[in-house]
């Protein structure tokens, strides 16, 4: 983990984590509220900024030390539909093989479009570990067209 000390004058020197989640995600990641290891990954697809139409496939990969229990897919922050867990990702296990579980941290969810009015909408899906922590995975941009 990299800490940084900082002070001000007349307050003790206070430890202050620099999340960088690329960086860090192999040693596990707190959060300084909870103190316990934040699930780490992306969304793959879509790509921010992508024009979407009917059923879309959304993907990425979700990593843990306790493992993922779920990822939710949320559109302008409500809930649009739970990810399906599992998914091989041989490409995960090779980056962090400390994680015994990185061959099977991809997931996937199906997004109907249509839905939701046309035009431009933000896209977050989050990932809760079995401790509880959550963390974001991905958060873009995309807009929805009428078929």
């Amino acid at each position: 983990m990299i800490f940084f000390r900082t002070s001000r004058v007349g307050l003790p020197l206070k430890a202050l984590l620099v999340s960088l989640p690329f960086v860090l995600a192999g040693a596990g990641c707190r959060s300084e509220s909870s103190r316990q290891p934040l699930p780490f990954g992306v969304m793959d697809a879509p790509r921010s900024g992508e024009a979407l139409r009917g059923t879309v496939e959304l993907r990425g990969w979700a990593l843990s030390e306790s493992g993922i229990k779920q990822a939710i897919v949320y559109v302008d922050r409500n809930y649009a539909t739970t990810a399906t867990l599992g998914i091989g990702r041989p490409d995960v296990a090779k980056a962090y093989p400390a994680f015994s579980h990185g061959a099977d941290a991809g997931w996937t969810a199906s997004l109907d479009t249509g839905k939701f009015p046309a035009g431009t909408h933000e896209l977050v899906v989050q990932g809760t570990a079995y401790n509880g922590a959550t963390r974001d995975l991905g958060d873009i941009n995309v807009s929805f067209a009428k078929p």
